[in-house]
């Protein structure tokens, strides 16, 4: 229902009746009324007070859904040819990033594409139809958990990512069962953003072992602007650069 949906996303949010009511420039009666179902909203007020609680495109279709409108933003898949020309963005991007590893995922950490380096990283030479998690990647037990020598570190940083992740989409998200899914690993109790030995470092490194030779990588992240798309918003491509 939509009244138990907007109370909830408002606590996730940490925000009072009084302080979302005036992020959305509504009245705290009206906002009082709606959480109590003894209003009902407009689809344009549905969209106004998504805002205000800062959802992702794609919560705030569900929230527009909760409250009996259709959703305003698209929703397409990867392979959909809706998406193809951010797929051929996203394409040129990889290629253009050679020699150097390059990835696309999504907001779960799927592995959506990759270029040749990245692969090697990963350790495939196609990705398989059934897609791989990144995630499941670095902490699941396997050659890339192997292969990354400071793994405390960067499962610290991922971690921290993931929980943000959950924050701002939600715990029903397909992220939150990722990190749900990721914390039955062993080594992940305890895991910390900022281990000893990374104080005052600028970036944190991903040190990879790959053919008996350690490597040094940082990492950017990439994002599309002014998605109309709730996948197209959710999209990340990862650049690796060497760090020496």
């Amino acid at each position: 229902m939509f009244e138990t949906a907007l109370r909830d996303w408002r606590n996730q949010r940490g925000m009072s009746q009084m302080a979302l009511a005036m992020a959305a420039e509504v009245s705290p009666r009206h906002l009082s009324f709606l959480e109590s179902a003894r209003a009902r909203p407009s689809a344009a007020m549905v969209l106004r007070l998504a805002e205000a609680l800062d959802l992702p495109l794609r919560e705030r279709n569900g929230l527009l859904v909760a409250a009996g409108f259709a959703p305003h933003y698209g929703d397409n898949d990867w392979l959909s040819p809706q998406m193809s020309e951010l797929r051929q963005a996203a394409q040129l991007l990889l290629k253009a990033h050679g020699p150097y590893p390059a990835i696309v995922l999504d907001a779960a950490f799927d592995i959506l594409e990759a270029n040749g380096a990245a692969l090697a990283l990963i350790g495939v030479e196609t990705l398989p139809d059934a897609r791989l998690n990144l995630a499941d990647l670095v902490f699941g037990p396997g050659e890339v958990r192997n292969s990354i020598v400071n793994w405390a570190e960067v499962a610290g940083y991922l971690m921290h990512r993931l929980r943000e992740d959950v924050r701002r989409h939600g715990p029903s998200a397909p992220v939150a069962r990722v990190l749900m899914r990721v914390r039955r690993h062993e080594g992940v109790d305890g895991l910390s953003l900022r281990p000893e030995g990374t104080l005052g470092q600028v970036l944190l490194p991903l040190e990879f072992r790959l053919g008996g030779q350690v490597t040094r990588w940082f990492t950017t992240v990439t994002s599309f602007g002014a998605p109309q798309d709730a996948l197209a918003e959710e999209i990340t491509i990862e650049q690796f650069h060497p760090a020496e």
